[in-house]
């Protein structure tokens, strides 16, 4: 089912193709970045087991993919996974699946996209450090430059994202199997186990939330289903594309980087200042250590890109479908085809909450907070769409037992497992709070979908009366 509108609140139709979606969710991913900041954010909870969660995240999240994979057969639609939980489980189920998804989006932006650039960048050097708040205009630079290549259409800023990101690739497969040759006697498979924390698999799975994380997005490119050509035919391969894509350069750096770091001094790499940055000069010199951050800067660009498409496109869908948000989120630009509005709405509100978050916790620790309560979201939302895929299927006499249900239902399993490890035992402060701003978001949005519902029955029960 392809939904469409008609007027100025319309998408461009038929304007992407089959490399556009592999960079949709290379970009939503954004390897180098991830290489410089998140895996920092996983290493200070799984340290030397940090290459495990890097192999065990991205099987785990292919089994998730299946949910994207087998309905992006049937539904094309800016909702996303809003629209794959509608589809199977009705429309609350629907609604409250985009509330979450577009709060796992917005936080994603805010805390990776802005904080994680700005304490990335704020990091590279004592002397930006000493600068006090020097981090909120370094933040406007991935602000203002995927606002403008969003605002100015899905196509422009997706090739753009193509032709960064084949030279993305190539540095950092090419940098890590540099680094794991000059390591020589050091390799080992040690740090594939979950020895290095004692086996405490409580560790292992706190580290996936962020692990999971990393991969999760390969998953974001149903979100451009309106504005693909044969989305029901291209979605699924650019998903499965793109996740081969990242999973090489990750896998290969976070155990190039854990390793080469020194498995004595492990402790020390979560909480050293930009650690990716310091192997890269340290193993390849200043040439290959300044390839790298210019790399890494324009990861962060890239995949400013790709989830602002992608939250945008839920903005769009959520105030015109669900009506949880404002209808004038639903205009797009008549030249362009881009939700306009909600790409300005985006940036202004964005901008505040990370203004705000890096002054309370600094922008280092302010993203991993954000992206801690943005990965639980999109567990959530994850568990609702596979859940609903199953129903769907029955409902259109389709169903496989084994791609529809079995796999489903060990996705929900390691979902359940990944989402409880945030929770038990109570991590730390500020790593606790995540989860207490999901559950307050879930709320809000169940309390806001009652309400409308209930609205919705108050209006239809005044027109039978005047009737």
């Amino acid at each position: 089912m392809k939904e469409t509108v008609k007027g100025s609140n319309k998408l461009k139709s038929n304007e992407l193709g089959l490399w556009h979606g592999i960079f949709q969710s290379f970009s939503h991913v954004a390897p180098a970045a991830e290489v410089a900041i998140l895996i920092t954010g996983t290493a200070l909870v799984a340290e030397g087991s940090t290459p495990l969660i890097f192999i065990l995240a991205p099987l785990i999240v292919l089994l998730w993919l299946n949910t994207n994979y087998q309905f992006s057969g049937y539904v094309a639609s800016s909702g996303g996974y809003s629209a794959f939980a509608r589809a199977g489980l009705g429309k609350s189920a629907g609604d409250i699946t985009g509330w979450l998804f577009f709060f796992n989006e917005f936080l994603t932006y805010i805390g990776f996209a802005l904080l994680s650039f700005a304490a990335f960048v704020y990091l590279l050097s004592p002397s930006i450090t000493s600068i006090p708040y020097l981090w909120v205009p370094i933040l406007l630079i991935p602000l203002v430059f995927s606002t403008a290549m969003v605002y100015r259409g899905v196509k422009l800023s997706l090739n753009y994202a193509a032709y960064t990101g084949f030279i993305e690739t190539a540095v950092l497969t090419i940098a890590a199997l540099i680094i794991i040759f000059k390591l020589g006697s050091s390799n080992t498979f040690y740090v594939f186990t979950a020895v290095p924390v004692h086996n405490d698999f409580s560790i292992i799975g706190l580290g996936l939330l962020f692990g999971l994380y990393s991969y999760g997005g390969t998953g974001s490119v149903v979100a451009l289903g309106e504005e693909m050509k044969e989305p029901k035919k291209v979605i699924g391969k650019a998903i499965i594309y793109g996740w081969l894509l990242v999973l090489i350069p990750l896998a290969l750096n976070a155990y190039a980087l854990t390793v080469g770091w020194g498995l004595s001094n492990i402790s020390s790499f979560g909480t050293s200042p930009d650690p990716g940055v310091i192997e890269y000069f340290s193993f390849l010199g200043p040439f290959g250590g300044w390839i790298f951050v210019a790399v890494v800067i324009n990861s962060f660009l890239d995949f400013g890109i790709a989830i602002n498409n992608s939250l945008t496109r839920m903005l769009y869908y959520l105030a015109r479908d669900s009506n949880l948000l404002p209808r004038f989120l639903t205009k797009t630009h008549p030249k362009y085809g881009t939700p306009y509005k909600a790409i300005i709405a985006v940036a202004i509100v964005s901008f505040i909450i990370a203004v705000v978050s890096g002054i309370i916790f600094g922008p280092f620790v302010g993203a991993l907070v954000i992206e801690g309560a943005a990965s639980i979201a999109f567990m959530l939302q994850h568990s609702l769409a596979t859940l609903s895929l199953p129903f769907y299927s029955r409902r259109e006499k389709h169903l496989k037992v084994t791609v529809h249900v079995v796999i489903p239902a060990i996705s929900l399993v390691f979902i359940a497992f990944a989402i409880l490890s945030t929770v038990y035992p109570i991590p730390a402060f500020p790593l606790n709070l995540p989860a207490y701003m999901v559950i307050a978001w879930t709320i809000a949005g169940v309390l806001l979908i009652a309400l409308l519902r209930q609205a919705g029955r108050d209006r239809e029960r005044n027109k039978d009366i005047a009737s």
